[in-house]
């Protein structure tokens, strides 16, 4: 993929849903330009719960860590939603805010989640 053409890359895009018949169609009214990513997925390498710092880390008084880089127990990283628990945290944290921080939605332990899931790989 590193040395495929935009076209190509687009051609593979449109190939995996079984789209190549409107392939042409698409071609013709989008403009797709290759960009390497090298770091972008060390946000999911493997870890461990010691590898990132905690947001506010013990004893800090006047500062605090934010990004997708820090230790947000059982939160996923990658999403806006850890951006700004994040900053929550660190903001709750070091103004002492007896302020409950909105929770993490497990939609994977649902079962009406896994079924919705099941349904669509299915279809």
């Amino acid at each position: 993929m590193a040395r495929a053409t935009g076209r190509e890359i687009l051609t593979e895009l449109l190939g995996h849903p079984g789209m190549t018949d409107i392939e042409e169609e698409v071609a013709a009214t989008t403009t797709v330009v290759p960009v390497m990513m090298p770091y972008v997925t060390s946000q999911f390498a493997p870890r461990t719960v010691h590898d990132r710092p905690p947001v506010v880390p013990r004893g800090a008084a006047n500062f605090a860590f934010l990004g997708q880089f820090t230790e947000i127990p059982e939160d996923v990283v990658f999403t806006v939603e850890y951006s700004v628990r994040g900053a929550m945290h660190a903001v709750h944290g070091l103004l002492g805010l007896d302020k409950e921080i909105p929770g993490i939605h497990h939609a994977a332990a649902e079962p009406k989640t896994a079924l919705t899931v099941l349904r669509a790989a299915l279809a």
